[in-house]
């Protein structure tokens, strides 16, 4: 069983050069530290500048993603959260299984994590740019609601054709002692519906009610992500969605 999976506030930027020899494979380093998490990460090949969107005109394109990271250092998962055209995001997903990251650390110790990074492309120049700075707000922000049918977007529950309904629901597997410890307690998890309508990045957003014991939450978001939605659509088409489940921690009557 997994470590619960926190949301850490970090923003990784990245302007990748599209010029010269781009199947040579140059890593990029970068060491982040921010609010006492410790990140080492390697870009071992860069994203290469689509050239169908070079030979229509386009000049720049950025994508933004969320990496779920082990805290073995692993990448467990990702989803692309906004993208200004999808042969972006298509670029973006041909190198990330490349990319290496150490062991998260949060004041030294291992952790689980959920990682923003938001990759900026430009047709020409020679800046290979690493910035590390603090806030996820903006990036789910109003500027996700659904628009063009060539970008990837985060779409605003309210502008959904229907709330997601779920079709697979597996409740967390947890020995009664435990619940008993953190009777009346409830944790709420944030994840994303993904087009296909499974749960993608699930981890825990905030606690309430008291203490509650690390290995009622792992069990919790190790069912959330069996869950299975209808998937969700605007205007019919389908589309990405974030959401928020509680999950009540309370003995049987």
């Amino acid at each position: 069983m997994k470590k619960a999976t926190i949301s850490i506030v970090l923003m990784i930027s990245l302007l990748f050069h599209a010029f010269g020899d781009e199947d040579e494979i140059m890593p990029y380093v970068n060491s982040i530290s921010s609010e006492d998490v410790d990140l080492l990460f390697k870009v071992m090949r860069k994203p290469k500048f689509p050239e169908s969107l070079r030979s229509k005109g386009f000049s720049s394109g950025r994508v933004h993603l969320l990496l779920e990271l082990h805290f073995d250092g692993e990448l467990r998962d990702w989803i692309v959260t906004y993208a200004s055209h999808r042969d972006f995001a298509e670029s973006i997903e041909s190198v990330i299984e490349e990319w290496e990251f150490s062991p998260p650390k949060r004041k030294g110790k291992p952790v689980s994590l959920i990682v923003p990074v938001e990759v900026s492309f430009r047709a020409s120049g020679d800046a290979v740019i690493f910035n590390a700075t603090n806030g996820l707000n903006h990036m789910m922000s109003s500027q996700y609601g659904y628009s063009s049918f060539d970008t990837i977007k985060i779409a605003d529950v309210d502008n959904l054709d229907k709330f997601p309904e779920p079709v697979n629901v597996v409740r967390p597997k947890v020995p009664k002692s435990l619940i008993r410890k953190s009777d009346g307690s409830y944790g709420v998890f944030r994840f994303f519906i993904d087009t296909e309508g499974r749960v993608r990045l699930p981890h825990v957003d905030h606690v309430r009610g008291g203490k509650v014991d690390v290995r009622l939450l792992e069990a919790a978001q190790d069912a959330l992500e069996e869950w299975e939605f209808i998937p969700p659509t605007v205007r019919g088409k389908k589309v990405i969605v974030e959401l928020k489940q509680p999950f009540l921690f309370q003995r049987t009557r």
